[in-house]
């Protein structure tokens, strides 16, 4: 042992006999109080249940993916102390026998406060295993501690129970109304799908595809007065050139080849047209066609060329010529304004083809939108469907509560040993802390005080080394008297040992 330890025993040892009085003084309070405390301190008596819940229920495997059995929270102690300090619960608890005489004069919101607030204080709810929850209730009384233990147990289960056939209940209540909901949005669909096609009869598949091929029809017959106003208006600037003398009466023959070398190209591009719609550029047909359109297109070239080199005499027609070129001149500009008035009316049939083509698109799209939300509108009603049948097997299983099973492991019972902070621990703490409150109590004055007592306070204050130190000699009468006190202060600590013995005599009878 340090000498500085040393030091302080030897400093409270002389501090306790030098203030012995407020020793025995402070003992003897610190004694009556520990003791009062014990005689008065109550008894308190803990009844407890214990809960299994059983996860793995056998419908489990077996309804997988037909139903959904009801899930069970993590932390199950949560939710026992949720449905157990509800306002529902604590109404049964309230008129339940245990409780009902405690609160007959209160109005029901005063009582519920009160309740709720006694109960949370001496309620304990915990998980105590991956599957078990112990609800536990302390009271001064063992019999209304086991039956309220009891009652809560009981308020809890039927509580879950009752709270799994609410969420099962208002889940298919739910999926029903969508099921019904779903159910009128696909009749409108297929209502605004029956009513737009009987709005719109001639923008069928089959009108898409006359208009298509009319279109492709008037094309052709375009291309074919077009090139038949192209030679009508060469022969007449070759008429009017044969009047002026620019031209001479054998270029008649070279323009009639030329107007016949054209319709021969116009025919087989029209051929060579047909056969692109059904094959690629690289079959033979189609080869053998591009070839033949070039021949001819050369020919045409050459027939032009042949007749612009030609340099014949040139002689101006007089007389009954020129009145016969005028007559053809005459007859195949009427024939222009035929062709060019027939070009006008292929034109415009052509337009109202491609309009009707426009409207048959215009409908396609607004039926594929229309037939769009009527496909996803019965796509959900099918699932909503089965939804609602697997929401209706869960119900049932919860109905009949086989989806999730809360039972009693363990029941409460009635307490016969209290718990806590009993009669003997307290008299225990009161015969040690008896002595060792006072002994603090005096050591603490001594340090307050400052004064020196020990050699190192010397040292440590006025750094000046102790050489020795003298203690006080008591005189006969002084030890007598010292004796005399000893003895006074042994007699209390006896009596107050007598008066604990006694206590704890009457309290184990």
């Amino acid at each position: 042992m340090s000498p500085e330890i040393i030091s302080i025993v030897r400093v409270v040892k002389k501090e306790v006999w030098h203030r012995r009085r407020l020793m025995v003084l402070v003992y003897v309070l610190c004694s009556a109080m520990f003791l009062v405390a014990a005689l008065v301190w109550p008894k308190v008596y803990t009844s407890s249940s214990t809960i299994f819940v059983d996860r793995q229920n056998i419908l489990r495997p077996l309804m997988a993916g037909t139903a959904e059995t009801t899930e069970i929270q993590a932390n199950m102690a949560n939710m026992a102390n949720k449905i157990i300090f509800s306002q529902r619960s604590l109404r049964r608890v309230l008129t339940s026998d245990t409780w009902k005489e405690d609160f007959e004069s209160e109005s029901e919101a005063r009582a519920l406060d009160k309740i709720g607030l006694r109960l949370s204080a001496t309620t304990r709810i915990s998980n105590v295993g991956a599957n078990l929850i112990e609800i536990s209730y302390t009271n001064s009384e063992p019999l209304r501690a086991f039956e309220t233990a009891q009652l809560m147990t009981e308020i809890f289960i039927e509580e879950s129970v009752a709270t799994k056939q609410r969420e099962s209940q208002a889940a298919y209540n739910f999926i029903d109304e969508q099921v019904n909901d779903y159910h009128r949005k696909l009749k409108n669909s297929e209502n605004a799908i029956k009513e737009f096609r009987s709005k719109n009869i001639d923008a069928s598949e089959t009108a898409k595809d006359n208009a298509n091929a009319r279109l492709i029809e008037l094309k052709r017959e375009l291309e074919t007065v077009e090139l038949d106003i192209s030679t009508g208006e060469t022969s007449v600037a070759s008429y009017k050139k044969q009047l002026t003398g620019e031209s001479s009466f054998t270029d008649q023959a070279s323009i009639a080849r030329e107007t016949q070398l054209n319709e021969r190209v116009v025919s087989l591009e029209q051929r060579l047209a047909d056969l692109k719609l059904n094959y690629h550029d690289s079959y033979p047909d189609i080869v053998q066609l591009k070839s033949q359109i070039a021949d001819v297109k050369k020919q045409v070239q050459e027939e032009l060329s042949s007749r612009e080199s030609r340099s014949n005499i040139i002689k101006v027609p007089t007389g009954e010529t020129a009145q016969l070129i005028q007559s053809q001149i005459f007859t195949t500009q009427n024939s222009i304004n035929s062709l060019k008035a027939r070009k006008e009316q292929v034109l415009r049939l052509m337009d109202n083809e491609r309009t009707t083509l426009d409207r048959i698109s215009d409908v396609e799209a607004e039926v594929s939108e229309l037939t769009r939300d009527y496909e996803v509108n019965q796509e959900m009603y099918q699932n909503l469907l089965n939804q609602r049948e697997n929401a209706r097997i869960s119900m049932n299983i919860d109905l009949k509560n086989q989806g999730l099973t809360l039972k009693v492991q363990e029941p409460a019972s009635i307490p016969v040993t209290p718990k806590g902070i009993r009669f003997a621990h307290i008299v225990l703490a009161g015969l040690a802390l008896s002595f060792m409150i006072p002994v603090g109590l005096i050591y603490g004055l001594t340090l307050i005080d400052q004064k020196i007592r020990t050699e190192p306070s010397v040292y440590n204050t006025f750094e000046i080394p102790v050489l020795a130190s003298v203690d006080m000699l008591d005189s006969p009468s002084e030890k007598r008297s010292n004796m005399i006190r000893l003895l006074i202060f042994v007699s209390v600590v006896v009596v107050v040992w007598a008066v604990y013995g006694f206590a704890i005599f009457n309290r184990m009878g």
